[in-house]
């Protein structure tokens, strides 16, 4: 995933149903993507690899946190508890004021993501 957050996601899309568990990295990658667009939008230069590891370290945190306070499993939560901790994440890293270019490609992501969730086992 950190190596490659698009194809990451690329590979899962091509998948017919995603566990919780797939779709919560990919909801990661996803968050990568567009942080590190918004970065070079900002002309600012990455270490990339340093760099997508702890931002990825530092997502997990905020997801966990999330999870935390709405009382839910990290590991194989419901399609409503993710998609509330993605929220939470958004509202950490102030997606409001993201351009809307960026906005779209990550919603764009997520809902891909979000419509192959596994339900049958939640």
């Amino acid at each position: 995933m950190l190596r490659d957050p698009e194809r990451f996601i690329q590979e899962k899309l091509c998948k017919k149903i995603l566990s919780a568990n797939t779709i919560r990295d990919a909801i990661i990658a996803a968050f990568l993507i567009t942080l590190q667009k918004k970065a070079e939008q900002d002309a600012i230069t990455l270490q990339l690899e340093d760099w997508r590891k702890s931002k990825a370290a530092e997502i997990r945190a905020i997801m966990n946190k999330a999870f935390a306070a709405i009382d839910a499993p990290s590991e194989y939560p419901s399609h409503s508890q993710l998609k509330r901790v993605k929220e939470a994440v958004e509202k950490e890293f102030a997606w409001n004021q993201l351009p809307d270019t960026l906005k779209k490609g990550f919603n764009l992501r997520c809902n891909a993501l979000f419509s192959k969730f596994d339900t049958g086992y939640y």
